[in-house]
């Protein structure tokens, strides 16, 4: 399967010659390089593609050193596109001879679609299961209520149903407690401060020191 440069996996070590055009392609349109020459990138490219870097580690070999330093000025419109390339993959060579590892891990074309299909799975919605009688009672009301297009209707809708269920948590032969009721145990559980009568303050019972009489 032939799968768009742009839409590449970063991640994907290619392995096929089609898949290494395609890699190749990817690169040079990721760093913007439109007048590089393909083949020599690709003549360049495979030894480390065989060593399993993928072009997300090439891209990054690109702007540091293995040490995480930066590398440099980006390339210049006077230098070829292989030969900057050339140059600065050089210093990830080790002994100058082997190459050193790539700083991201890669992986198979094959890995890759496992993985997509995996999290595809993950991330798709699931079906929610059958409703009962009181669901679809329920889902009818919300939909029928949606439906009004009066405000005040529908909040008086929704406070009628509200009131509903208020009432159905009441003990069966019992009323609903009222306002007074309300106070009346407010009365009870909270003692109310001695207060005088002619000031509306509370008395604050002060000591005071006995004076003797000469």
């Amino acid at each position: 399967m032939q799968i768009d440069p742009s839409r590449w996996p970063g991640r994907v070590v290619p392995s096929t010659d089609s898949d290494v055009d395609t890699a190749v392609e990817s690169l040079c349109v990721r760093a913007s390089w439109p007048d590089a020459d393909r083949r020599w990138i690709r003549r360049l490219l495979e030894p480390w593609f065989k060593a399993g870097w993928s072009v997300d580690a090439l891209l990054v070999a690109v702007d540091t050193r293995p040490d995480g330093t930066r590398q440099g000025r980006p390339r210049s419109r006077a230098q070829v596109a292989h030969e900057f390339l050339r140059a600065r993959l050089m210093v990830w060579t080790a002994d100058g001879a082997r190459l050193a590892r790539p700083p991201l891990t890669g992986m198979s074309l094959g890995e890759w679609f496992r993985v997509n299909r995996r999290n595809a799975a993950l991330n798709a919605p699931r079906r929610g299961g059958a409703l009962g009688t009181e669901g679809e009672r329920a889902r009818a009301e919300s939909r029928a209520l949606a439906h009004r297009r009066d405000p005040v209707e529908r909040s008086r809708e929704k406070g009628r149903r509200r009131q509903e269920v208020l009432d159905s948590l009441l003990v069966p032969g019992q009323e609903a407690p009222s306002f007074a009721d309300s106070w009346r145990l407010v009365a009870e559980l909270i003692p109310v401060p001695r207060v005088c009568s002619a000031c509306g303050h509370v008395r604050n019972e002060v000591s005071r020191p006995a004076h003797r009489v000469a």
